[in-house]
């Protein structure tokens, strides 16, 4: 089985989702003891499922980092879904959640043209040619 490795792209998007689930799980926090009330930190309006959204792109971040084979597939999904959630707020013009879903729609055509993995195919060496061949300790 080949080793796999996260591209440049990917991580890009990982900091993206990051830094988008960061704001929903502290904005979460935030409106569970009243210290705000913002559209732009709430999903529908629901403390709950703010924390569930911004769990999920946790989630994402993770299988994005470390190089999940499914990573892409994953985050194309969970970022439509978070793009359909947001519904209200973009017809609310919220200036942050309308720069939260275009970052969201390029990374989804990045996803759609290229995969955040990278797979590393083991090196063949030449036994027939190698130092260790002529008696050298060094590999």
């Amino acid at each position: 089985m080949a080793n796999t490795s996260p591209k440049f792209g990917g991580l890009v998007v990982a900091s993206l989702a990051g830094v988008v689930g960061t704001k929903y799980l502290l904005g979460g926090a935030l409106a569970s003891v009243d210290a705000t009330s913002l559209s732009s930190v709430l999903v529908l309006d629901s403390v709950p499922m703010t924390f569930a959204v911004g769990t999920i792109l946790g989630l994402v971040t993770g299988a994005l980092v470390s190089a999940f084979v499914l990573s892409r597939q994953m985050t194309i999904a969970v970022f439509l879904g978070i793009i359909a959630l947001s519904v209200p707020a973009l017809r609310a013009a919220d200036p942050v959640i309308i720069v939260e879903t275009i970052g969201m729609m390029l990374s989804i055509l990045y996803l759609l043209v290229r995969s955040p993995v990278e797979r590393i195919e083991p090196s063949n060496i030449d036994e027939s040619d190698s130092a260790s061949r002529h008696g050298s300790t060094l590999r």
